[in-house]
């Protein structure tokens, strides 16, 4: 299992590795638009997890969080 909400000691939220391939890879509408919160949490995992490890660049890793992020608002406003 992997802890989306891996800062949470108290309350995780845990997705299988299929689960968690599955939304990573989800593009309807473009990746950065998501259907679910669980999804959402997903790809910040993924991103944070990518910059953590050097695999994205910082100026890409940004862009794309703020994208993450305006699009979940946005969906609620």
């Amino acid at each position: 299992m992997i802890n989306i909400a891996n800062l949470s000691e108290d309350f995780p939220i845990e997705v299988t590795p299929e689960e968690y391939e599955t939304l990573k890879n989800r593009k309807v509408n473009g990746w950065s638009n998501c259907e679910t919160q669980k999804e959402w949490m997903v790809k910040l995992h993924y991103l944070r997890k990518g910059f953590k490890e050097k695999k994205i660049p910082a100026d890409q890793f940004f862009a794309r969080e703020r994208d993450l992020v305006l699009n979940w608002w946005r969906r609620w406003c």
